[in-house]
């Protein structure tokens, strides 16, 4: 048998990029396997990073210049048509910003500029279609410009979010299309943000403002055939539905651009390890954008496995109590991300019988009690520990 890599990391996206810096820290030999030319990218996006995802990146030298990054220093929680407000905010939790926004390539620059000062080989145009377990190894094969090509590894990490692959070598996701998609697009206010973001409940989904640069990233979500006609709109008219449905608490919206949307879907895979093999991030689970716990869930899966791979050796690389250890020590933050994540879509985006009166409630008891809100903040900053 040919020499074995320490760990292959399949996909070079933010999850992929993390686990390698944090592994090559941690002392491992570390390639990474990415399908495209590049690892940098054209992708406008906005991501809402939480503070404890902060303080990952920049232990694996990765944060973002800050002229790049807006923080959100507090959040201020309803739902439309009904009585219940509550405000999260930094200084109730005891930090700096509950989380920060960005431009998806502003993160992505920052990891591939850490990338290039690591130890870390990255292949690119290496579109892989096969990982591969055997009782001591596994064998990652993929197809280059030239040839096919392999690499047997004793951990391969999968976090690409590929389904075909996902699926060949951990078996098929759970998988199930939300009735709501998502419309993003970029809005200015007559008001200033001063770091507060919106999560506003309707019957028809969740709607989101966060604070970006001098104004506002807009995450509203609702049926496709809703969220198509409110793109199809003039600026004019597509201004005056959302401030109809939004109200007036951030200002009056006098600009939109970058319109767009994306299908919502929830998937996971059941058995995230095989022998040698493990998947993180979108990879393992794919969640509803709402409060923005998607990411930050897949960045603390990359955390724990480098967490465990310190002082690890070589040779206790992918054996079967490193991964043990690591779906143990992901279970709770894994399940209850997702069950809370999922709960919120289908226990505020409707109106069913009594539930605006529970909801209501619930968000007049936030404000009631500090400790909940401080419990609230601190789950989705740093997950469930």
């Amino acid at each position: 048998m040919s020499t074995l890599n320490d760990i292959v990391i399949v996909g070079g996206g933010p999850v992929g990029a993390a686990a390698a810096l944090g592994l090559a820290q941690a002392g491992h030999q570390v390639t990474v396997l990415e399908a495209r030319a590049s690892l940098m990218a054209d992708d406008r996006r906005t991501l809402a990073i939480a503070h404890g995802s902060r303080l990952i990146l920049e232990r694996f030298g990765a944060w973002p210049e800050a002229a790049q990054v807006t923080p959100i220093t507090r959040i201020h929680v309803s739902q439309k048509g009904h009585f219940g407000q509550t405000v999260l905010t930094a200084q109730d939790a005891d930090v700096p910003a509950l989380g920060y926004v960005m431009r998806y390539n502003a993160l992505v620059e920052s990891l591939a500029q850490a990338l290039q000062r690591s130890s870390v080989k990255v292949i690119t145009d290496a579109m892989v279609d096969a990982v591969t377990s055997h009782s001591d190894h596994a064998t990652v094969s993929w197809n280059s410009t030239t040839q096919p090509q392999a690499l047997e590894t004793r951990l391969a990490v999968l976090a690409d979010g590929g389904r075909a692959l996902t699926a060949a070598t951990f078996g098929a996701p759970k998988e199930s299309a939300y009735t709501q998609v998502a419309l993003v697009a970029q809005v200015v206010t007559t008001k200033a943000h001063h770091g507060l973001a919106y999560e506003r409940f309707t019957p028809n989904g969740p709607v989101a403002l966060l604070p970006f640069g001098d104004h506002y990233a807009l995450v509203w979500t609702g049926a496709q055939i809703e969220v198509e006609a409110l793109i199809a709109l003039t600026e004019k008219e597509f201004l005056i539905r959302l401030q109809d449905y939004f109200g007036d608490r951030a200002g009056l919206f006098t600009t939109v651009t970058g319109r767009s949307w994306f299908p919502l879907t929830l998937k996971i895979i059941k058995q995230v390890t095989q022998p040698h093999a493990v998947c993180i991030g979108n990879a393992a689970q794919t969640m509803h954008p709402v409060a923005g716990q998607g990411f930050n869930l897949g960045l603390r899966d990359a955390a724990a496995l480098c967490q465990l791979a310190v002082g690890m050796s070589a040779a206790q690389l992918g054996q079967a109590d490193m991964l043990a250890r690591y779906v143990k020590s992901r279970h709770c933050d894994r399940s209850m991300g997702i069950g809370l994540t999922h709960a919120l879509v289908v226990g505020f985006s409707n109106n069913w019988p009594l539930l605006p009166l529970l909801r209501g409630r619930g968000l007049m008891a936030m404000n009631m009690f500090p400790f909940a809100r401080r419990a609230l903040a601190r789950v989705m900053m740093f997950g469930w520990q």
